[in-house]
């Protein structure tokens, strides 16, 4: 049962749904025990929800047992969990989300699995989300869904409370429509999504991608100018709205954080990312490989350190990445290593905030390089530490923060020769111009922080709500 307290601004909450929830739930010798998660969802929602009031929706990451709940009438929010056996879970989330939704929607299509009994979950799944934000939400509340795991549930929140504003958005990439339309289901996940009232993306030319696919799949009138989706009676509103971080926390977190073990004399490449396939790394370890060919002055002078943080390691897939890695960094190493020298350092394993703020402070070059990404959050939090000596960040053009980003040295993660070169002129650049690209990243990651973002997008779904006409919708009390 939510507490009063959390219902008492009516007309004011903002109730968030995604995947997870922004605690992590252990079970021990009391119930359930929750730890607050740290991340950009968090950082973004959490100050709305404690100032306004609201719920946050989703899977509590255990099964819950008779009353148990997750909040008291004292907390500044609600969370009510959406309860996901261990059974739908494997296909739901690793089998729908993660295996058909995932690569596709990352342009990996030989990766992509399509299992009819997957999608059968899924689509169950989002409809029992939709069924909680049905039996919480009051009139004049704000619903806010999240991410590829709940591509259907702005439809299904419609049909039971059509009475409120729906906001959806997608923290990965949208295909082009060439790749889109390979999903057997590419007609109810476009049906499912158009339930909202605004439809939000990182950057422009997923909008494009997006507003191709409604125009072309489903016919329906889309005004590429206004980014607007006419269907079945209603206007959809369609944006970018580019995630930033909580820049502020960063830079405090990279003044204070321990020094480093970096440092024996050369500069230092910093690589980190969760260990998945999209991300790049062997590439990137190729692109150094020819660095150390090409530039031998180099060598004994730079070490690449990769982070790479366990990801899905049951997944096959995942498996023979990691064996691939760990057999590109040791034939590196054995070929360049000296003595007092080992070109890359590997690390398979979480690092704590903290000391990964260090990390990026200390590092003289970033390379953020997958073959695919939505955002990518980590070339901006490394703009944010970098607190001291100007470093350069080293971009892919595949993501969607190069969009933006536009001083960082852009490359093809693909192009192993043009990396090696970008990375060349990298570690040589003079001071003056690595401050000059440094200083326009800083300040612009500073102004659209991820606060701004998330106010951006209430304030557009209030207009959005206003241009749309809802259809008549079963309201529950």
């Amino acid at each position: 049962m939510t507490p009063a307290k959390h219902s008492s601004s009516r007309g004011h909450r903002l109730i968030v749904v995604s995947n997870r929830l922004p605690v992590t739930i252990k079970r021990g010798p009391r119930g359930p025990e929750s730890y607050r998660s740290t991340g950009g969802l968090v950082a973004a929602f959490e100050p709305t929800l404690t100032t306004h009031g609201g719920v946050w929706i989703g899977w509590p990451g255990t099964d819950l047992r008779g009353d148990e709940e997750l909040t008291g009438p004292e907390d500044p929010y609600a969370i009510e969990p959406v309860p996901v056996s261990r059974a739908e879970l494997k296909r739901y989330y690793d089998g729908f989300a993660n295996g058909t939704l995932w690569p596709l929607f990352h342009s990996f299509p030989t990766q992509t699995v399509f299992q009819n009994r997957d999608w059968e979950t899924y689509r169950e799944i989002n409809d029992r989300f939709a069924e909680v934000v049905g039996s919480v939400a009051e009139r004049g509340d704000r619903v806010w869904i999240n991410d590829y795991h709940l591509f259907l549930a702005p439809d299904a929140v419609r049909a039971r409370r059509g009475d409120v504003p729906i906001g959806f958005f997608l923290h990965i990439p949208f295909p082009p429509y060439d790749i889109y339309r390979l999903l057997p289901w590419s007609t109810e996940v476009l049906v499912g999504l158009l339930g909202a009232d605004l439809i939000g993306f990182h950057v422009k030319g997923y909008v494009r991608n997006f507003l191709d696919c409604a125009k072309r799949h489903l016919q329906a009138k889309v005004d590429r100018r206004r980014g607007t989706i006419e269907l079945d009676g209603r206007t959809i509103q369609v944006a970018a709205f580019p995630l930033g971080i909580d820049f502020q926390s960063f830079e405090a977190m990279a003044e204070s954080a321990p020094e480093s073990p970096l440092h024996h004399g050369e500069q230092i490449i910093l690589g980190v990312d969760r260990m998945d396939y999209t991300k790049g790394i062997p590439h990137r370890i190729l692109a150094f490989a020819r660095l150390l060919e090409k530039h031998p002055e180099h060598r004994r002078h730079v070490t690449l350190l990769q982070v790479a943080v366990p990801s899905r390691s049951e997944v096959p897939e995942y498996r023979y990445l990691r064996r691939e890695i760990d057999e590109l960094v040791g034939r590196v190493n054995g070929r360049f290593a000296t003595a007092s020298w080992n070109p890359i350092r590997y690390l398979y394993r979480s690092v704590p905030q903290n000391k990964l703020a260090g990390l990026y402070r200390d590092a003289d070059v970033a390379i953020v390089t997958p073959l695919r990404d939505g955002m990518n959050l980590v070339a901006k939090e490394y703009v944010a530490c970098q607190v001291r000596n100007p470093g350069v960040l080293i971009l892919s053009m595949l993501a969607g923060a190069a969009e933006t980003m536009e001083e960082a040295v852009q490359v093809n993660p693909y192009d192993v020769e043009g990396t090696a070169d970008s990375l060349h002129m990298a570690l040589t650049m003079p001071t003056a111009e690595r401050q000059r690209r440094l200083d326009a990243l800083r300040n612009r990651e500073r102004a659209s922080d991820v606060h701004v973002w998330a106010t951006d997008f209430l304030e557009s779904l209030d207009r959005a709500r206003k241009l749309s006409r809802p259809r008549a919708a079963t309201v529950t009390a």
